[in-house]
């Protein structure tokens, strides 16, 4: 298959963030822990938790325990989706 059919057919393949992963299906209106988001990337705790941190993800913190809103956490993959090299310029 040549380059241009096959970014075609993933243009076409991938009509949103919901075919792309079963992440994206969380509801915007529960409320996530730094647990159930380590679980659902597959990532340590501890990266979630820098992530909340650092002001990466959209977060709030109440003595030192941090929530993520479904909303705030689609968001925050959407965001670090990288992009195809022939769609950066």
């Amino acid at each position: 298959m040549c380059k241009m059919c096959n970014m075609r057919w993933l243009k076409m393949s991938i009509e949103s963030y919901n075919d792309l992963s079963p992440i994206f299906n969380v509801p915007d209106d529960v409320v996530l822990h730094i647990e159930d988001i380590a679980d659902l990337v597959g990532m340590h705790p501890e990266s979630v938790r820098r992530w909340c941190r650092d002001g990466k993800m959209a977060s709030y913190c109440f003595g030192n325990k941090y929530i993520v809103t479904g909303h705030d956490f689609k968001t925050f993959m959407k965001a670090a989706r990288v992009k195809p090299k022939w769609s950066r310029e």
